[in-house]
């Protein structure tokens, strides 16, 4: 059964307020202000060092930002204590760069990670692994070693991974990583479907937003870790026209 849209009254996925990060005596990330509604995606991009995993990382609770404030639906994440932290990422999936499947581990196994603290029992657990197999297109490949898989198949177990539990915001760093066009465009299709029968909200990292662009409803912009553009994608292609600063941090795209 589709999960209740969000409202008006629903409060925003994700705020950020004056939020700033610094590393090794460096500005990484400055000022940064947005607020994106529950069940809308949002694309980060920018050249490579522009800040964008690092502002993923901060999303999800894994590092502190030096100032400012971050809030997931309402709740800002500094003041929450541990308890209310750990009830907080039961709502969240990741796909980070660099990878993060247990090598020791099945694809199988790899997948039901993030249900092993819940009650399922193990047909509910098993119902949900074929559920995530399936739209992720990854059957046969439940009881293989991740390490003999290729970088794309790996790709999908991850987002599989991610999306198993159904949480409400999905942080995607690096959707091209290891996907062809194809097969990324396939995906996000999938995730459209996911999106069309509960409320998703997705958070999506890339370098320029041709891959993601028709899926995404706002964009941020980032050039070292300054944001050039806020906003509806459907008008950055016409703010690249008239800004340079923006056009540049797009790498051209048109």
């Amino acid at each position: 059964m589709p999960l209740p849209r969000p409202t008006a009254t629903t409060p925003p996925a994700l705020t950020l307020t004056g939020l700033y990060q610094h590393v090794a005596g460096r500005t990484a990330l400055a000022d940064l202000t947005l607020t994106l509604p529950a069940g809308e995606w949002l694309l980060i991009c920018g050249p490579n060092g522009a800040g964008k995993s690092l502002l993923s990382r901060l999303i999800l609770g894994l590092d502190r930002p030096s100032a400012g404030t971050i809030a997931l639906f309402g709740q800002e994440l500094e003041r929450l204590d541990s308890g209310a932290m750990h009830r907080l990422r039961r709502r969240l999936g990741a796909v980070l760069q660099g990878g993060s499947l247990l090598a020791d581990r099945s694809v199988l196994e790899n997948l039901l990670l993030p249900l092993r603290e819940t009650p399922l029992r193990r047909t509910e657990l098993a119902r949900a692994a074929r559920l995530v197999v399936t739209l992720l297109r990854l059957d046969g490949l439940e009881h293989h070693d991740p390490r003999a898989l290729s970088l794309g198949q790996r790709r999908r177990v991850e987002l599989a991974r991610a999306l198993i539990h159904q949480p409400d915001l999905l942080v995607w760093d690096g959707v091209a990583d290891g996907l062809d066009p194809s097969a990324l465009a396939e995906i996000l299709e999938m995730l459209d479907t996911v999106r069309r029968n509960r409320a998703l909200t997705l958070i999506a990292t890339d370098n320029t937003p041709a891959a993601l662009a028709t899926h995404c409803e706002r964009a941020l912009v980032l050039d070292h870790g300054r944001a050039v553009y806020a906003g509806p994608t459907a008008t950055l292609r016409e703010a690249a026209t008239d800004r340079l600063e923006l056009r540049a941090a797009l790498r051209g795209w048109r």
